[in-house]
């Protein structure tokens, strides 16, 4: 038994000895293999077309022997023979074969004569019909596979150098083909695991834009085409939802900056029919030895019906089963969350605890199904008037519902609320016969004295037992006081939007005198409201009232109106009024654009130069203002009104702004006026002022001169211009007519001092 060199001969050696139909063949051999999906099924006609070339009578491959009870049992493959060849199988006793496998496993290749061989392998080969043998082992992957062996039957042959290479070229074929088979056979197992899984597998690169490269193809269980999205490579990331893309940039982001080496997540992706469906995203990335990030690669777990079994879970442990609503247990937490955002300098909020009257006089009549068809339209009453900006509505058990209502000014904003929930719910409800029923509501308000969210539940509680003792359809707050003055501001709120309609508003006119010369400089415009019920509201009252509910826009607009046509009467009657000021709101600047137009819309309506008028803004209302729109001078100037800078000295912003916004007028407020005497605070503050006033060339008014020692200490400190009672309380507008008509005012006789002297 002959061996050979491990190693092939060199590049050229087939062809140099004139063997070029071998190397075509072998040649391709190879291409096929390669191009093969299933190579191992080439490996019979492969054989079949060496065997020709070469001229061999039979070429056989083997398996490694597997060791039995019975001892060594060599595995047939593949076997390739010539026509009338009888096919050769060993026996399963034969130990030769096992011999010489022993000796191919150590890399050799073995050439074999049956005359030269021993007994036992003379013996084998004889009973195979095999003159002459050689044989070489076959590897694939990482082990040893078997051995392939070129067999004449028909004459001892040396076996030429050629043979020897294409042998060895034929075992590396086959090994390659072999393990390529292997492969293959696995990845379609994994492919058909992975196909009917709910496991999809991806890999995005390294770089911005991150594009995906590879995605398997079981995405097209969600109607994709896996080509399709490696094609477009910067799709995928619209495919998530949009609360969750930034969370999965950041997470691709952490990976890149080497931050961390894994990232599990829950992320939903759209579908190709629209729907979104939840995932466990994890990801992890490779990097290379410099530590840069060469790819991401993803596993994406569909996790759908994981959240939507706990969605059903929630909703029956989070949810009333008759109206839908959120249960206590829901509502408490949401409190909690509210109360620690309040304690943080959030909003504050309110509860609203409600009960029906006399629900149960509803359930013995009607019986329990129209009882909750009832409390189902209840809850769909409470839905419309639930705002959008976080309040929550539940159900608390029986006939009782709680409301939260975040984001609240003051305590009249859950009275309001409070108010339209008794009306609404009052309102009859059609049970396939008509039934009424009313509300009861406690309201607690959150407070820093509140001690935590049970605090405020007890709160409620005792509010609701005072508005069911105290007569039923009604609502109360935690205290007397409180119930007090916001029922006051619901009721005064209602009746002021009323009261435009009803023309219970009018205008008083406050002249502004030249104190050289006593002559009419300008008139104030003040509102007043007399109610049918509770008489003369003073503005200090009215004005945050209209604020808070809206009615300011249509206060404002008719205190325009009321003015331009006041002076155009003034003119039909021959006078000639001094431009007539009015106070403006921060509530009517807030629609900026609509406040010129209705302004210029009256000014043409009664035939009134924009000098006619004089617009008022409080140093706090042009601070906020101007913070926000800072154009509102420029954009009033430009429709040629003056402006007067009201209530002087009260505001908290600096004086720059006064360089910057060229007014009109300023006026000191009266509260330095009322105290004010020789070597005071007060006097100082006028005369800075005044003197402010000097250098700007800004003409000051002092409001609020009621006697002859306040007009002298602000003459003194060079005011030339005053408004107060000293000269004239505001009066009607036929009063003011017969002022303007006298041109002058002398001071009165008598100081009057009201003690506080009613503002716009």
């Amino acid at each position: 038994m002959a061996t050979f060199d491990d190693s092939l001969p060199g590049p050229g050696a087939a062809d140099s000895i004139g063997t070029g139909g071998v190397s075509r063949a072998l040649a391709e051999c190879a291409i096929e293999l390669l191009q093969a999906p299933a190579p191992d099924a080439l490996i019979p006609a492969i054989l079949a077309r060496i065997g020709t070339v070469c001229g061999v009578s039979r070429i056989r491959i083997y398996e490694d022997p597997r060791q039995t009870a019975e001892g060594a049992e060599p595995t047939l493959s593949y076997q390739w023979k010539t026509p009338g060849l009888s096919p050769a199988t060993p026996s399963a006793t034969d130990g030769a074969a096992y011999a010489l496998a022993q000796s191919l496993g150590k890399g050799e290749m073995n050439a074999l004569l049956a005359s030269q061989a021993d007994a036992p392998l003379n013996e084998s080969m004889a009973a195979m019909g095999v003159k002459s043998m050689l044989m070489t082992p076959v590897f694939s992957g990482a082990g040893r596979y078997g051995e392939v062996a070129l067999e004449d039957c028909e004459a001892e042959r040396a076996w030429s150098e050629l043979e020897v290479y294409v042998l060895k070229l034929l075992a590396q074929m086959i090994g390659a083909a072999l393990e390529r088979a292997r492969d293959h056979h696995e990845f379609l197992d994994i492919s058909r695991v992975i196909q009917h899984s709910p496991v999809l597998l991806y890999r995005i690169g390294g770089d911005p834009p991150y594009p995906l490269l590879y995605v398997s193809r079981n995405a097209g269980r969600y109607g994709y085409d896996a080509r399709d999205l490696a094609a477009t490579p910067a799709r995928y990331l619209d495919l998530f939802h949009p609360d969750d893309r930034p969370g999965a940039l950041t997470n691709i982001k952490e990976l890149a900056a080497g931050r961390v080496a894994e990232v599990a997540s829950e992320r939903r992706l759209r579908a190709a029919d629209g729907r979104y469906v939840w995932f466990e995203d994890r990801t992890r990335g490779h990097y290379g030895p410099d530590g840069k990030l060469l790819e991401i690669e993803g596993l994406l777990v569909d996790i759908s019906e994981r959240k939507a079994a706990a969605a059903r879970l929630e909703q029956v442990s989070s949810f009333d089963p008759v109206t839908g609503l959120p249960n206590r247990r829901s509502f408490m937490a949401e409190l909690e969350r509210a109360f620690i955002a309040a304690r943080r300098g959030g909003p504050a909020f309110a509860i609203h605890y409600l009960d029906l009257d006399r629900f149960k006089d509803i359930n013995d009549v009607l019986g329990h199904p129209k009882g909750d068809e009832l409390l189902r339209a209840v809850a769909d009453r409470l839905r419309r008037l639930r705002r959008k900006n976080g309040d929550m509505i539940a159900r608390f058990g029986g006939d009782e519902f709680a409301m939260l209502q975040v984001g609240i000014s003051e305590p009249s904003d859950a009275g309001a609320l409070a108010a339209r929930v008794i009306k609404e719910l009052a309102e009859p409800y059609n049970l396939g016969t008509e039934v009424h029923i009313t509300a009861s509501i406690g309201i607690a308000v959150y407070t820093a004295e509140v001690s935590g969210p049970e605090e405020l539940i007890k709160q409620v509680d005792l509010a609701l037992y005072r508005a069911k003792d105290l007569g039923r359809n009604q609502f109360h707050f935690h205290s007397e006081e409180l119930d007090a003055a916001t029922i006051e501001r619901v009721i005064l709120g209602g009746d002021l939007q009323r009261a435009l309609e009803r023309g219970e508003l009018n205008l008083e006119f406050q002249p502004q005198v030249e104190i050289a010369t006593g002559r009419i400089v300008g008139l104030e415009a003040l509102a007043r409201w007399t109610h049918p019920k509770y008489g003369p509201i003073t503005p200090a009252r009215f004005i945050p009232i209209a604020e808070s509910n809206g009615t300011i826009q249509r206060l404002g607009a008719w205190v325009v109106d009321a003015v331009c046509r006041q002076i155009s009467e003034w003119r039909a009657a021959g006078l000639n009024p001094p431009p007539v000021s009015f106070n403006v709101s921060g509530g009517q600047l807030r629609g900026l654009s609509e406040f010129d137009r209705e302004l210029c819309e009256k000014l043409r309506l009664w035939a009134i130069e924009p000098q006619a008028i004089e617009i008022e803004l409080t140093e706090s209302v042009l601070m906020e203002t101007t913070h926000r729109h800072h154009e509102i001078i420029d954009r009033l100037r430009a429709l040629g009104v003056p402006i007067a800078i009201d209530d002087f000295g009260t505001g908290y912003s600096s004086l720059a702004y006064l360089r910057s916004y060229r007014v009109d007028h300023i006026k000191i407020a009266q509260e330095f006026i009322h105290d004010i005497k020789a070597g005071s605070g007060d006097i100082a503050i006028v005369r800075a002022a005044i003197s402010l006033g000097r250098e700007l060339g800004i003409p000051i008014v002092a409001e609020g001169v009621e006697n002859e020692l306040q007009l002298g200490l602000v003459t003194a400190a060079g005011c030339q211009l005053v408004q107060g009672y000293y000269f004239s309380p505001p009066v009607s507008a036929a009063q003011a007519a017969d002022l303007l008509r006298q041109g002058k005012l002398t001071p009165a006789a008598k100081a009057i001092s009201p003690a506080a002297p009613p503002r716009s």
